[in-house]
């Protein structure tokens, strides 16, 4: 039997939406649309090879009633075609419309090539793999377009690890209080290649609001004591910069890697 064609219908949507999340909503409703519907007469191999032969290719069709500016239509392209061919043509399925429209919309302004580009990208190809298709949650596009690049970086660096972070405050024993500025000792969180290093501590507190990962102390606070006479004169708490469960699922499904259950 023959598989049906795809019919493109005009609509009438430009770039000058009135709402840019509205879209990519719509981009994506129409690559669903456009979808050939399964035929029964055909085993699932032959449905497979035949209907899912080239999604990149539904990609593209379902953009041709959309009117869009030329560069944005190529750069979708550009960014569909690299994403579908990491998953093998067998195990290509059609991306669910609420993590699709997202990526869409969140692609128009983010440069090829940047660690966001990638994560979207890396999304994209989960989406569209029946094996790890349960992996891509509709909240990871919104919070891929919350965070920046260099706070990416941190959580890519995080995928697997975790780095010490300790730090010592002073203690005033007649006050009973821990007094003045925390001080350093160790800080292993790798700074290369971040555009503001200076601003890991800001980040890493967004991050933690996001509930993707954070400075968790470890074991109990250590007293520190005086030489004479010996009294407490300050704390040393021993933390380390990692993933929250919930972190820890968000990054395996937006970056590159082999499937894994494993989320202790």
């Amino acid at each position: 039997m023959t598989i049906p064609r795809f019919v493109a219908k005009e609509r009438k949507l430009t770039e000058n939406s009135s709402s840019g999340n509205d879209l990519g909503t719509e981009i994506a409703k129409e690559l669903i649309r456009q979808l050939p519907i399964r035929d029964a007469t055909l085993s699932a191999a032959q449905q497979t090879g035949e209907i899912l032969t080239d999604l990149a290719k539904v990609l593209h069709l379902a953009l041709a009633p959309v009117q869009l500016l030329a560069a944005y239509q190529d750069r979708f392209r550009q960014f569909v075609d690299r994403a579908v061919r990491r998953v093998p043509e067998e195990k290509r399925i059609a991306p669910a419309p609420q993590i699709l429209g997202p990526i869409v919309e969140g692609i128009r302004y983010e440069p090829e090539g940047t660690p966001i580009d990638e994560l979207f990208s890396e999304l994209l190809s989960r989406s569209v793999d029946s094996d790890r298709a349960h992996e891509a949650h509709p909240s990871y596009p919104i919070i891929i377009r919350q965070i920046s690049s260099d706070e990416a970086k941190i959580l890519s660096n995080l995928k697997g690890r975790r780095f010490d972070y300790v730090h010592t405050r002073d203690y005033d024993r007649k006050l009973n209080l821990f007094t003045g500025a925390s001080r350093v000792e160790v800080d292993e969180l790798p700074r290369t290649g971040l555009t503001y290093p200076e601003n890991v501590q800001f980040y890493m507190n967004h991050l933690h609001q996001l509930g993707l990962a954070g400075i968790f102390q470890q074991g109990n606070q250590e007293p520190i004591f005086g030489n004479e006479p010996r009294e407490q004169v300050g704390v040393r708490v021993r933390s380390q910069y990692m993933l929250t469960d919930f972190g820890q699922r968000f990054i395996h499904a937006c970056t590159a890697g082999e499937a894994t259950n494993d989320f202790s």
